[in-house]
């Protein structure tokens, strides 16, 4: 059963839920998104674990299907900067860990694919297809971060000693 199937169930089974998550999508994505691991608690208690982006994911598609004239139906630009913010912090920790010769021979290019689904996903208001657009992002840059370091190192192999 998928995060978005059991938070229908749980919606269809308990009006107090249903209305919660009413209240929350009229209020704002922030306070849709910030109910995330109540749900998740609910699910989980219902013998439905599921990761919390899982169930933020379903609730952001779920307030775009069933409440479409609703806050939390809108693209959040704000959300979408901090999963952002949060990769872009990892990625800085890697790329400071590269040596000069490694920085150089840095290339990013393979992200550039991932980019235009970030942008079709945002135009789409799809928060699900975003997040694991911004995912391949990222493990692109983690990949030629690693391809740099590899050639770094096989450079300093093949190098006779000074």
């Amino acid at each position: 059963m998928t995060a978005k199937t059991a938070l229908l169930e749980l919606f269809r089974e308990e009006r107090e839920w249903r209305r919660f998550f009413r209240s929350c999508c009229e209020s704002s994505t922030l306070r849709l998104t910030a109910q995330t691991l109540r749900f998740r608690e609910e699910l989980n208690v219902r013998g439905h674990p599921y990761l919390a982006e899982e169930v933020e994911d379903a609730l952001l598609g779920l307030a775009r299907e069933l409440l479409p004239e609703s806050a939390a139906a809108e693209w959040d630009a704000e959300w979408a900067h901090a999963l952002c913010k949060d990769v872009l912090s990892r990625l800085a920790v890697a790329y400071d860990a590269l040596c000069t010769e490694e920085k150089e021979a840095l290339d990013l290019s393979a992200q550039h694919e991932w980019d235009e689904q970030m942008a079709t996903a945002s135009l789409g208001n799809d928060p699900a297809a975003f997040r694991a657009a911004l995912e391949g992002w990222e493990r692109a840059g983690l990949e030629a971060m690693n391809r740099a370091r590899e050639k770094g190192a096989l450079r300093e192999t093949q190098e006779p000693p000074a």
